[in-house]
């Protein structure tokens, strides 16, 4: 249990990059307290950022105690007392990890270590550009990259659904939205459904009338009708004044009910854009078989409550993967029976804890774990809504919380091994200890047996090319298999394949379609005919993995990684290592179009959602709609039914997550 956190209003970080014309420029920190306040030398300063200090960098005004990946421990030169501006300390970093390019690319928490070890909060404000880059900003008038303006000469008559359907024919329009819809007997349930979730989404009246006293104030009647020539996910709408009968198979059913919801309500939304129709077809199907959303819940945890809305999102999309990005570095959130402390310890963040703050979490406890009852009713949720849960155990990189909570997966020696790119030493489990093949195989088996879906993703990215270098125990391994470079040395990327095909096997034992990174292809890589890649590097990646043979799905972080910024305006938050990608940019990217003469190997679209900026539900929906609108229409409707102006107009009716909500 982490100590407890006093609070002091007075103690605020503040922070400025300054550019020296250095590859990354510093970062001046300036600790601001009420004047007169003091603190002994012994004091230290904890922060997390993900900006960082390169291991040996001598600092002005501070001293250089420690860092585990974003964690950094500064001590003072001597004592400190704040001046009559209340400046508390000053100190600079000359070199960083890389060159800032948002505001959020400085501390995002921090809190000082007194004497007695008991933390003392500090609140962190976003990272300042320097003065030159300050007055540039100063005079350009930007426009906050997520705004969008609807296209307002929309014609009326336009059917206001997302995903656009792919052929809509329409002949003439109803003058205005009908009160609700009577069912027959065949879409009670299925109706039922589309209300519940009609219902959590939005506030007002439902679009489906289910009791004789509500049917008789309907306006029209619906049919089912037999599937025809449709695909598994197809329908067919059929208007013809106060009927619409409707052709579908049981999947095509629970999309069609979607879409004339969705019409429905736009209509009485907003009648001088949108109408609902009185004559006419709209037949439609989806694009891609794999419409994919990945949300990571262990740099920051969601509820599974705020897990089940996200789901609700997801399917009044039209999405039907889910890709639940379980572990990570930074936390392990779902329930072991085998392995209890992977939860006990592994799931929690904090002060005196084993796994350090991290992505603005500070001193005080932070975190939270899946257990299996929850995990259980997530799925039971998911499947009302047609969205197969896809979990990701990510192996054999990314294990620090793992091997926090089992010491039997750490090789001590393994510590002189190279940092991965997020700064962390040794945290990829050990092929050369027995205890990582237990491991693999008990977790693996538990995952298999919780989740009922087909795919299991079991990670396989950003293993450092010299991750067990120093580990006696790998390199014996290593010789022992013949896992050798062309110098007879260890070789990191064979190793971590011989661990990939190890979980293959389990996989496919259990009768799962195993999915990794697309960085399982390396060292020998992982059989094609038994794995899907995910392609996120970029889009040449997946022209490349396709040429291999690899079946492949897009999820290329220029465009559909959606902590990536959405301008380089200083002022727009997230990442930039893939670039910048605005809604436009995101809707506009063509997976089919860019693999080419490979794009039969493409399985589908996946967006991605990294959590490490995502401290806040008003920034989560900042960044993630409505880019996440943008991929659901490009992974349903064709590229030539696309319109970018007609999208402006409808993206502003989907949902998102309710602001009032927190993250944490």
């Amino acid at each position: 249990m982490a100590r407890g956190t006093m609070q002091n209003p007075d103690l605020v970080l503040r922070s400025r990059w300054i550019d020296d014309a250095s590859p990354t420029g510093r970062i001046e920190l300036r600790l601001m307290a009420a004047p007169g306040t003091s603190f002994p030398a012994s004091v230290r300063l904890a922060y997390t950022g993900l900006t960082r200090i390169p291991p040996k960098t001598e600092l002005i005004g501070a001293r250089y105690l420690a860092r585990t990946a974003n964690y950094h421990e500064l001590a003072p030169l001597g004592p400190l007392k704040a001046d009559d501006k209340g400046l508390l300390w000053q100190l600079t970093i000359p070199a960083l990890s890389h060159k800032p390019n948002h505001c959020t690319d400085g501390p995002s928490s921090a809190f000082l270590i007194l004497p007695d070890a008991s933390p003392l909060e500090i609140t962190c404000e976003l990272l300042q550009p320097d003065e030159k880059q300050a007055r540039k900003l100063a005079e350009q008038t930007t426009i906050r990259a997520s705004t969008i303006r609807p296209e307002r000469k929309a014609s009326a008559r336009a059917i206001g659904m997302l995903p656009l359907a792919n052929n809509c024919a329409i002949s003439d329009w109803q003058a205005c939205a009908p009160v609700a819809f009577c069912l027959d007997e065949a879409l009670q349930a299925t109706g039922e459904k589309i209300n519940a979730l009609h219902g959590r989404l939005f506030e007002g009246p439902l679009p489906f009338a289910l009791t004789a006293a509500d049917k008789t104030e309907c306006a029209i009647s619906l049919l089912a009708g037999n599937e025809n020539g449709l695909s598994e996910a197809g329908y067919r709408l059929v208007f013809s004044g106060a009927q619409i009968s409707i052709e579908a198979g049981k999947r095509g059913l629970h999309h069609a009910l979607i879409a004339l919801a969705q019409i429905w309500r736009a209509a009485r939304l907003d009648p001088d854009r949108f109408a609902f129709p009185a004559k006419g077809i709209i037949e439609d199907w989806p694009r891609h078989d794999w419409r994919g959303m990945h949300l990571d819940v262990s740099r920051q945890f969601y509820t599974a409550e705020t897990i089940k809305a996200f789901l609700d999102c997801l399917a009044w999309h039209r999405l039907n993967h889910f890709h639940w990005h379980l572990s990570d570095d930074e936390g392990w959130r779902l329930e072991s029976r085998i392995y209890p402390h992977l939860t006990e310890i592994g799931a929690w963040r904090g002060h005196g804890l084993a796994l350090l703050p991290q992505h603005g979490s500070g001193a005080s406890r932070y975190g939270g774990f899946y257990s299996q009852v929850q995990v259980r009713d997530i799925l039971a949720h998911a499947e009302g809504l047609d969205i197969e849960v896809v979990p990701e155990i990510d192996v054999p990189g990314h294990c620090h919380a793992a091997m926090m909570a089992l010491p039997e997966l750490i090789d001590p020696s393994a510590m002189a091994g190279g940092a991965s790119v997020q700064g962390y030493v040794n945290n990829a489990l050990n092929p050369g200890l027995g205890a990582t093949w237990l491991f693999l195989e008990h977790i693996f088996g538990e995952v298999a047996d919780l989740f009922p879906g087909r795919h299991v993703h079991m990670g396989g990215d950003e293993v450092a090319e010299q991750a067990w270098i120093g580990s006696r125990a790998a390199s014996s391994w290593a010789r022992a298999k013949g896992h050798l470079d062309g110098d007879g040395r260890p070789d990191c990327m064979k190793m971590q394949a011989a661990m990939l095909r190890f979980v293959v096997d389990q996989l496919v034992a259990a009768g799962k379609k195993p999915l990794a990174w697309q960085e399982a292809a390396k060292g020998g890589g992982v059989d094609p005919e038994k794995v899907i890649l995910m392609a996120w590097m970029n889009a040449q990646s997946a022209r490349d993995l396709a040429k291999e043979g690899y079946k492949v799905i897009m999820c290329p972080g220029e465009v559909y990684y959606l902590d990536m910024a959405q301008s380089t305006n200083w002022w727009e938050p997230g990442l930039s290592w893939a670039g910048t990608s605005n809604p436009e940019q995101t809707y506009q990217f063509d997976a089919s179009a860019s693999l080419g003469a490979s794009k039969d190997q493409l399985v589908g679209i996946q967006g991605g959602i990294w959590s490490e900026n995502l401290t806040s539900r008003a920034r989560f929906n900042h960044m993630v709609f409505p880019r996440l609108s943008a991929i659901a229409e490009s992974a349903w409707t064709a590229s030539e039914n696309k319109h970018w102006p007609s999208f402006t107009a409808r993206q502003s009716l989907m949902p998102a997550l309710p602001q009032d909500g927190d993250i944490r």
